[in-house]
């Protein structure tokens, strides 16, 4: 009876999991990508670009380093985006495929075990 409990609540598990991760994701690249976004990164590299100056940077490296600077988001970005748009990525029907394989060897693990401790017994 145990066992049983503990899949099913590893199954629960395993379903929110395939359902909030992706949803995070998107949620992390929509806020990556936004309009508000766009207005931090450019007031966050403006500002960046002042202390540099301020600090005695010459303009041709403080430029470098802003772009380096935005270029780090927009490389973050573009990994998140293609994380999932690449195929068996992070789709909810993938999601849901992965769950069903590791429930599904889960079970096969707890009845293997569950054989094996009636077998020693008897």
């Amino acid at each position: 009876m145990n066992g049983k409990s503990d899949v099913e609540e590893l199954q629960e598990v395993l379903k929110t999991v395939s359902e909030q991760i992706p949803a995070l994701i998107r949620g992390i690249i929509s806020s990556i990508f936004s309009a508000e976004a766009g207005r931090n990164m450019g007031a966050a590299a403006g500002n960046f670009y002042k202390e540099l100056k301020a600090g005695g940077i010459p303009d041709e490296v403080a430029i470098k380093m802003t772009q380096d600077y935005i270029k780090t988001f927009t490389d973050i970005g573009d990994l998140l985006r293609e994380a999932i748009g690449r195929k068996g990525g992070f789709s909810k029907e993938r999601g849901e495929e992965l769950k069903e394989k590791i429930s599904e060897a889960i079970k096969e693990k707890i009845e293997k075990k569950k054989a094996e401790e009636s077998g020693g017994e008897e």
